[in-house]
């Protein structure tokens, strides 16, 4: 796991959420969602594609870059403000995750409710 997820992890254990979102946003920064191409990787059924995009579906492209999270994420940035542009996990976590006190606790909380 890069140190860069492993430097995110600790404030999120810390944040003031259930158990089970912890455990979603922690699988997600390790990229380890049950997406179609975790699921085609067990030989599971389907084609690892997501069926809106036609691209292979990771936990990224589901919360990030596909046409449904790119309107959720416009939604987003006009209600909290342009800081809150979400292109790719790692850069995105970069910015917002490692502002300090209240405001990275209101980050989680809001990050965590919205990939949940």
């Amino acid at each position: 796991m890069p140190y860069a997820v492993l430097q995110w992890l600790s404030p999120l254990w810390k944040a003031p959420l259930p158990l089970k979102i912890k455990i979603f946003v922690w699988q997600l920064l390790r990229d380890r969602l049950s997406s179609r191409t975790e699921v085609l990787k067990r030989h599971g059924p389907g084609n690892g594609l997501c069926p809106l995009c036609h691209v292979p579906e990771t936990g990224t492209h589901i919360l990030f870059s596909c046409v449904a999270a790119q309107a959720l994420w416009c939604f987003v940035r006009e209600a909290l403000g342009p800081e809150w542009e979400a292109q790719d996990l790692a850069e995105f976590l970069q910015v917002r995750a490692t502002q300090v006190g209240h405001k990275r606790r209101l980050f989680w909380l809001i990050f965590a409710a919205m990939m949940w």
